[in-house]
């Protein structure tokens, strides 16, 4: 019965042939590949619900670890709470001791961190720079500025953006009575107004060796500084972008320059310190013409001494032996290293510049360099300027290409998108010798690499000290990328401190607690004397063989007059 029903199909009379050995095949095939995927899709899901226990698992932990946490905090604040109970004043003024107590010894051990004498570059054998480092060590007896340790102040030296904050912001030392201010009003070769704001001590009559040397009154004093002669060293100070002498730092700098016995010379830039603009051109951070120009009026003023200038003259030239030296802090420190570099190029500085101190030197001026939010607010800056100068500029609204930079100006966000816009109606000058002034750029790039002093710092040939700190927000990469050209010149003393931030470097005083005076105040005052003291050692000894020489050849054309 099974073999009929196996072998016919019910109500037909045809045999039901059995399947092929291929058609088996196929179907084997099939259900094992069913099977492979059935396994790979179940391993699959099994991957994926081990993978969501483990991270359900971690979350589970990680949720209870936060509860502990929560727990141990929550457990430390009550008992800190019932230790210190801080609902009553008792508690309160615990508390406030005991918050104060954590921060004064986190600022202490901060402080410690920081305090290290300063990181020297210079070429080794370099004569001018080893001399120089000779006369500080020889005057400061081992504790120069270069050797000692910085200290900085609480709160404020111990970072940087705070130590610029209050270079800046800080009123600086107040006016004293016993030294001579007034402003000097120079006009440049275009027709622009530059403010010289300059102070000086007025010596005390126990500083005159003769009862009948009187003092000078002011009006004396100032007279000479207005129209010589000038016997004592000059320095020129240059502020740094959107400042002006008024600022903390600069006021510092000058008051440490008058207390040494020297004159200080604040120069401000076209239209700063209050002095509005009389020309549309504005200053920049390239045009070095007017520097220049002050630096030749006030070698005019100087007084003149007779010194011997070569070995063996029987006349000698009338020439100065009184110095003048420049200072700038950031935009003014490009400026000034960019002015030795241009005059050094062409050898013709004045020989009455004896050296220079840069503050806070970006070297490579470039809008890379700047970040948010300083590109926004220094911007902002220089559309104050602007405005506050619009009418020199509004004289120009005639001119279309004028016009348009100056909409740009105003419309810009960032001091690169500004420099871009107003670098087609800059002022500027030729390089080289005679420093031809000239008007615009083609565009911005080609104004930063014409501004960049690191071009031209190769051709300082006077002593230069290079100033900057390792937290200065502003310029310390462009000026570490540059230190391969400073070092180029021998005439370069880079100096790199700790901590400072931008023109910062606010010490600790000697009670330990409060804002001193500025390192850098010292660092410049102690660099400009240690090359005066330099340059009087190397005149001593030129103007002792010069003597000798002299004296040889008056007896020596005697005898040749007596034989003939």
């Amino acid at each position: 019965m099974s073999e009929s029903v196996s072998s016919s199909l019910p109500g037909s009379g045809m045999k039901h042939k059995p399947p092929s050995s291929s058609f088996t095949s196929s179907s084997s095939k099939q259900r094992l590949s069913s099977k492979s995927s059935l396994r790979k899709s179940l391993s699959k899901q099994s991957q994926d619900l081990n993978k969501s226990m483990r991270q359900l698992s971690a979350s589970i932990s990680s949720s209870l670890d936060l509860e502990r946490r929560r727990s141990s905090i929550k457990k430390l604040t009550e008992s800190v709470t019932e230790t210190v109970k801080p609902e009553t004043p008792l508690g309160w003024i615990a508390f406030i001791s005991s918050l104060s107590t954590a921060i004064l010894v986190h600022e202490i051990r901060l402080q410690t961190r920081l305090t290290y004498p300063p990181l020297v570059y210079a070429q080794k054998d370099s004569p001018v720079i080893n001399e120089v480092k000779h006369q500080l060590a020889k005057r400061k007896q081992g504790n120069d500025f270069l050797t000692r340790d910085i200290k900085p102040s609480l709160l404020v030296g111990t970072r940087g953006v705070i130590s610029s904050t209050a270079a800046y912001v800080l009123h600086g030392p107040s006016k004293r009575p016993a030294h001579l201010h007034f402003r000097e009003i120079v006009r440049m070769h275009d027709g622009a107004n530059i403010a010289l704001d300059w102070e000086m001590a007025i010596p005390d009559q126990s500083s005159y060796s003769s009862s009948l040397d009187t003092r000078p009154t002011e009006q004396q004093l100032k007279a000479n500084i207005l129209y010589g002669p000038i016997d004592k060293p000059v320095v020129i100070i240059l502020h740094g972008i959107n400042n002006d002498t008024g600022f903390g730092y600069m006021k510092s700098l000058m008051r440490s320059v008058a207390d040494k016995g020297w004159i200080a010379c604040g120069f401000n830039f076209r239209g700063c310190g209050g002095q509005k603009l009389s020309t549309p051109r504005g200053y920049s951070a390239a045009y070095t013409g007017d520097i220049r120009t002050v630096v030749r009026k006030i070698e005019a003023r100087l007084k003149k001494k007779l010194i011997p200038m070569q070995v063996g003259d029987m006349e000698k030239p009338y020439d100065t032996d009184v110095p003048v030296f420049l200072v700038g802090n950031s935009l003014g420190a490009n400026l000034i290293t960019k002015y030795l570099g241009e005059e050094g190029f062409s050898k013709t500085l004045p020989k009455c510049v004896k050296g220079g101190v840069s503050l806070g030197n970006p070297l490579e001026i470039h809008s890379r360099n700047v970040s948010f939010p300083f590109n926004i607010l220094l911007a902002a800056g220089v559309k104050k300027t602007v405005l506050q100068s619009w009418k020199a500029f509004r004289d120009m609204s005639n001119c279309i290409h004028f016009g348009k930079a100056m909409r740009n100006v105003l419309t810009s966000s960032t001091i690169g998108q500004l420099d871009d816009a107003i670098a087609p109606i800059l002022i500027r000058n030729d390089p080289v010798h005679p420093f031809t002034n000239r008007i615009g750029y083609k565009d911005g790039e080609e104004y930063w690499h014409d501004a960049s002093s690191n071009r031209y710092i190769s051709h300082v040939n006077v002593p230069l000290l290079k100033l900057s700190a390792q937290d200065d927000f502003l310029v310390v990469n462009p000026a570490l990328q540059s230190l391969s050209r400073c070092l180029e010149n021998p005439n370069v003393l880079v100096v790199k401190t700790k901590c400072g931030g931008h023109l910062g470097w606010m010490e600790s005083p000697p009670e330990g607690f409060g804002v001193g005076s500025s390192w850098a105040d010292i660092a410049m005052v102690d660099f400009i004397d240690a090359v005066m003291e330099m340059n009087k050692s190397f005149l001593s000894e030129k103007s002792t063989v010069s003597a000798v020489d002299i004296v040889e050849n008056l007896y020596a054309s005697r005898n040749l007059k007596s034989k003939l």
